[in-house]
C-alpha cells in the first residue's frame, strides 16, 4: 500500500468514525426522548460503538503518517490502516444498529406505533421485577383496545423503566 492509498484508509476510517458518531447522537436522543431503559442501554452501546470508530480511525491516520513519513510501502504499516478501517467500519454499523433499536423502542411506545407482541418483548427483557413485569404485561393487555387508556398504560411503561 502507497502513502497515497494509506491516507485513504485513513480517511475511509474518520468518515466510519464521524458517521458512528452521528449514530451514537441519533441513539442518545431517541434514549432521552423514550425515557426507557432498553433505549439507554442501545444509546450505550451506539456510543462504545462510536469510540472504538473514533479509535480505529486515530490507528488508520497514524499508520497513514508513518507511511506518508518513511514514504515507504511496508506491508505491516499498510495492513494497520487497512484493519482499522475495517474496525471503523464495522464500529459505524454497530452504532448504526443501536441507534436503530432505540428509535424503534421510542416509536414502539406510543400509540400511533404500539405493537403489543414487541411492546411485551420489551417489558420482559427489561431489568426490572418479575412483579413490574407481570403488572406491566398486564396493563398493556388490558389497555390495547383503547387508545386513551393505551397511552395512560404506556406512559406507566416508561415510568417504570427510567
Amino acid at each position: 500500500m502507497s502513502a497515497d492509498e494509506a491516507a485513504d484508509a485513513a480517511d475511509a476510517a474518520a468518515d466510519a468514525a464521524a458517521i458512528a458518531a452521528d449514530a451514537a447522537a441519533e441513539a442518545v436522543r431517541a434514549s432521552q426522548d423514550a425515557e426507557v431503559q432498553p433505549a439507554s442501554e442501545a444509546a450505550t452501546e451506539a456510543e462504545a460503538a462510536a469510540e472504538a470508530a473514533l479509535a480505529a480511525a486515530d490507528r488508520a491516520a497514524d499508520a497513514a503518517a508513518d507511511t506518508a513519513e518513511r514514504d515507504v510501502t511496508d506491508q505491516d504499516t499498510a495492513e494497520t490502516a487497512a484493519d482499522a478501517a475495517s474496525d471503523a467500519a464495522a464500529a459505524t454499523a454497530r452504532a448504526a444498529d443501536a441507534a436503530a433499536t432505540a428509535a424503534q423502542i421510542e416509536a414502539l411506545l406510543t400509540p400511533e406505533g404500539f405493537d403489543a407482541d414487541r411492546v411485551a418483548r420489551i417489558i420482559e427483557d427489561a431489568q426490572i421485577s418479575p412483579t413490574q413485569k407481570a403488572t406491566l404485561q398486564r396493563l398493556i393487555e388490558t389497555a390495547a383496545g383503547n387508545p386513551d387508556l393505551l397511552r395512560a398504560a404506556l406512559d406507566q411503561v416508561k415510568a417504570v423503566m427510567k
